[in-house]
């Protein structure tokens, strides 16, 4: 068997894997992007709600201005928690993103190989073509000198 027989499956395997890791890296990817659209639409709504005790500051009475700092609170609390979530989220993206790249890489590489191979193994085969093809024309020339030395 050739050594791009023998290494093809190898590369089809690297191939595959690479492939496969795509999807969860799509994902990632995915997570990441709803985490930053949720910070923003936390960020836009705490902006819009801070701005109403200032349009409204003479109408507001102690209990309601606690509880709009109690609700103001929670808005920066929720946005310290998707910023944590944020940082995770783009920790695992990074660790698809390179391993995939590393299977990619590598599928790329076997690809390679497996090329340099059969070009290695055409060569070959054209170079035996071409001594049988002089080998037989060796023999016809000394099988007509033979006759024609007769």
């Amino acid at each position: 068997m050739s050594r791009s027989k023998r290494f093809e499956p190898i590369r089809e395997i690297a191939t595959n894997s690479a492939k496969a890791l795509t999807g969860p890296m799509s994902e990632a990817a995915r997570r990441v992007a709803e985490i930053e659209r949720k910070i923003d639409q936390l960020k836009t709504y705490r902006d819009e709600y801070a701005r109403k005790p200032g349009e409204a500051a003479g109408t507001m009475d102690a209990v309601r201005f606690q509880n709009y700092r109690v609700f103001i609170d929670r808005l920066g609390e929720a946005l310290r928690i998707q910023a944590v979530a944020l940082e995770a989220a783009r920790a695992e993206f990074e660790k698809r993103r390179s391993l995939w790249s590393e299977k990619r890489v590598e599928a790329e590489t076997l690809g390679r190989a497996v090329d340099r191979f059969r070009q290695e193994e055409r060569r070959d085969e054209d170079r035996r073509e071409q001594h049988e093809g002089d080998e037989a024309a060796a023999r016809l020339a000394q099988a007509s000198r033979r006759v024609v030395g007769t």
